[in-house]
């Protein structure tokens, strides 16, 4: 449960920016991160899954270059032979002909580019359960997307990079503290639960160390062993066929599991107190700013 005068204390000015330099109290965020948040959703950020997925494709096409310029000179050769057949051998022609030859133009260009997504689709093994990752974060981008129109939630973020694989939602909830949620995707029955429940206790202890390294402590630390860290609660979004056979409630090693057409019901639910407006507005600038910042280091090396 998250106390509430703690989240109050956090909006009162003792947040830091992931840099853990101490801002004064009447700018708690860095200018330069707050540009990130302005005039933008801030959630609105590509899943790690997604990035891994583009990066195994493009690394997939360097690798085949051979075959791909071979595919694409085949296209480019139907469609001047197309074109030669439809427009040169009778400049005359009707207006369904000019249909037809962009209809077959195009559907030249759809066949290549579904060859080779195919083709790479079939030989990547990791890169299914990437897309499939990405379809999981995705739904559940869209869910949360959901409960803050309906003021279930403050906000979220996406794709908190970790020192292995990302967190992949940090939501502020409005009654139910903070929350890490792990999506899912499986198409058959959930036979690693187990696993599963273990990486997001994981998750949860790097996400409370995250949030520990947004807070800052008094500038004379007298209440530097008197704060605790705000508890982070963990939860397994399932999407897939394999939902259907979750039932609610579904706890492995205090690690509850929610099917993802569930995950609306499931946030309103929750009542473990009230956050603060501010405190919530300033620590998802915070993480917003420490996953730019993680960002801008990994590229830096």
């Amino acid at each position: 449960m998250v106390s509430h005068s703690y989240i109050r204390l956090t909006a009162a000015g003792v947040l830091v920016s992931p840099s853990r330099s101490r801002p004064s109290r009447n700018s708690p965020i860095p200018p330069e991160t707050l540009g990130e948040c302005r005039g933008r959703e801030m959630t609105r950020f590509e899943p790690f899954s997604r990035g891994r997925f583009r990066e195994l494709q493009r690394s997939w096409l360097r690798r085949n270059r051979i075959l791909v310029a071979g595919l694409s000179a085949g296209a480019l050769a139907v469609l001047v032979l197309e074109f030669l057949i439809l427009s040169v051998s009778d400049p005359y022609s009707s207006a369904f002909r000019w249909w037809l030859l962009g209809a077959i133009q195009a559907a030249t260009v759809v066949a290549l580019i579904a060859m080779l997504s195919v083709g790479f689709l079939v030989h990547d093994r990791d890169a299914i359960l990437q897309l499939r990752g990405a379809w999981g974060e995705e739904n559940t981008r869209d869910e949360l997307a959901r409960a803050k129109r309906r003021h279930l939630i403050w906000g979220w973020v996406d794709s908190i990079p970790l020192q292995i694989g990302d967190m992949d939602h940090f939501v502020v909830t409005r009654r139910g503290g903070l929350v890490v949620v792990d999506s899912k995707w499986r198409s058959a029955a959930v036979t690693d639960a187990d696993d599963m429940a273990r990486a997001a206790r994981r998750v949860r202890t790097r996400a409370e160390g995250v949030v520990r390294s947004c807070i800052a402590r008094d500038r004379a630390g007298k209440h530097r062993g008197k704060v605790n860290p705000l508890a982070v609660r963990p939860v397994v979004v399932l999407w897939g066929p394999a939902q259907y056979d979750l039932q609610p409630g579904y706890i492995v090693d205090g690690v509850e599991f929610v099917a993802g057409r569930r995950l609306f019901e499931w946030l309103k639910a929750l009542d473990s107190g009230r956050t603060d407006r501010e405190a919530a507005t300033q620590l998802l600038q915070q993480l917003s700013a420490f996953r730019a910042q993680v960002r801008r280091e990994t590229v830096a090396r």
